[in-house]
């Protein structure tokens, strides 16, 4: 079933203070650093300093990083297809689930990040986005894009926190739950280069699939469905990422599993990060 409003009628998808439809919130804006600080230790800032400090970096497309990035994803969506001039517009990007032909201009909320996470899922659960392509049922970029700026707002991962945010949170439990699994994942993988994202990508890659699988719920359920209701989805998605920071998984495979408990098993592939399967990840340099 694939849902009307595909192609230019997705463009309500961004950015996700509009998306999510919330109102700005006028009261006093807590700092990262008083939250982090009353449980981190200094290892563990620096760590998450070290993530905060790239989670703002624009997008470049004069950049050769990060056109490299861009045809990696090409190439993992697409892998029949020749990947195109990055300089000029091409219709196949909206098929990927960009909003028009020319991708660069879907990642000024998300930024590099953004593309990152797009690559990450890509190359990590290849037969999952071939499946979600194939269907049409979402502009699958645009909502990736949705679910990275979930993380990074409600972890309190950028400086200066956007006026909106997706779901309130006043607790540090969540806050807890990610440092530990940061600093538990990058001392597990201290070899591997560019460790300090790991528990941030597989928090974005599970996040996309309860996505997905909500959506899809929700199509099943009501006929009348289309993508005007997607901001409802996206909404679920971000009350199941809070219940499962509230229990604090204390690595990657219980964080994994948390989140496939509440997936139909399709969705486990047995690959990817938190497997035994974990690919190096893309550079942010």
């Amino acid at each position: 079933q694939k849902v009307a409003g595909m192609g230019q009628g997705a463009g309500f998808l961004s950015p996700i203070d509009c998306c999510l439809g919330q109102k700005p919130n006028k009261g006093p804006q807590w700092t990262v650093e008083r939250k982090y600080i009353e449980f981190a230790t200094p290892k563990e800032l620096k760590l998450i300093e070290k993530i905060r400090s790239q989670t703002s970096e624009l997008f470049d497309i004069e950049n050769e990083a990060h056109r490299d990035l861009l045809v990696r994803l090409w190439k993992a969506a697409i892998p029949e297809e020749e990947v195109p001039d990055l300089d000029k517009p091409h219709e196949k990007w909206k098929y990927i689930g960009f909003q028009n032909a020319r991708p660069e201009t879907d990642f000024r909320a998300a930024g590099i990040l953004g593309l990152r996470h797009l690559v990450c899922f890509a190359e990590h659960h290849t037969k999952l986005l071939r499946r979600i392509l194939a269907e049409q049922r979402y502009p699958w970029a645009a909502a990736s894009i949705n679910v990275t700026e979930i993380y990074v707002t409600h972890l309190k991962l950028r400086v200066p926190q956007p006026r909106i945010a997706p779901i309130p949170m006043e607790s540090i439990y969540d806050l807890q739950a990610f440092t530990w699994l940061a600093a538990g994942a990058a001392r597990a993988h201290r070899d591997q280069k560019s460790n300090e994202w790991i528990a941030l990508d597989l928090l974005h890659s599970l996040g996309v699939m309860m996505l997905d699988h909500l959506w899809n719920q929700r199509l099943e359920e009501d006929r009348t469905t289309n993508l005007l209701h997607f901001k409802m989805a996206l909404m679920e998605t971000s009350a199941v990422i809070n219940v499962i920071l509230r229990r604090r998984p204390d690595n990657l495979k219980a964080l994994r599993s948390a989140f496939m408990d509440r997936l139909p098993p399709a969705y486990d592939d047995g690959k990817g990060i938190g497997t035994e399967d974990v690919k190096e990840q893309p550079s942010m340099q």
